[in-house]
């Protein structure tokens, strides 16, 4: 398997980018939607640049970076979505099944539009979101999983020194690292 880190800088320009495309079409949003957990830095980050609140919904997809066979809705905010118009974001549509089982839920509500955001979009994936900046073709390891990439790496190479030298040739510091160490 392939591995792209992506840095804060990087995640921070590309969701600078993803809000421009988002404002140039000039679309009326109310309200964004994260699919937690993934998406919840990028709805942050969406949130200050269109000055939107942002509600969740948890679906679970992914254990152990294997894909679950279907997608599970775990919880939804109890906020109301009648006649808003819903930006739905993730931080990567991968297989597009997160994003589907998404959809399938609002649309199955009162809301007026649904758009869905994400700054990464995988070379194979069935959904395609409406605003996206990059394809990537490896397993993605955001800024904000130094923790959860060491514990995948350490099940998959059964050795804490493997996962270690792993995450350091895919551009971890050991500034970080040593965090996770202790």
């Amino acid at each position: 398997m392939n591995y792209k880190k992506i840095s804060w800088q990087d995640f921070e320009k590309d969701s600078l980018k993803l809000s421009q495309k988002i404002k140039e079409r000039k679309i009326s949003l109310s309200k964004i939607v994260a699919i937690s957990r993934g998406g919840l830095v990028i709805a942050r980050i969406l949130s200050d640049l269109l000055t939107l609140p942002v509600s969740n919904i948890v679906i679970s997809s992914y254990k152990d970076m294997r894909q679950l066979k279907e997608p599970q809705i775990i919880e939804v905010s109890p906020s109301s979505f009648i006649n808003e118009n819903l930006l739905i974001v993730d931080e990567v549509s991968d297989s597009g099944k997160t994003f589907k089982r998404a959809l399938s839920y609002f649309k199955n509500l009162p809301v007026a539009a649904i758009y869905t955001a994400s700054p990464y979009i995988k070379p194979k994936t069935a959904f395609v979101p409406d605003f996206y900046i990059k394809t990537i073709d490896a397993w993605i390891i955001f800024p904000y999983d130094i923790k959860e990439t060491y514990q995948a790496f350490l099940k998959k190479f059964s050795s804490a020194k493997k996962a270690v030298n792993k995450m350091s040739r895919l551009g971890f510091k050991n500034w970080e690292l040593q965090n996770i160490l202790k």
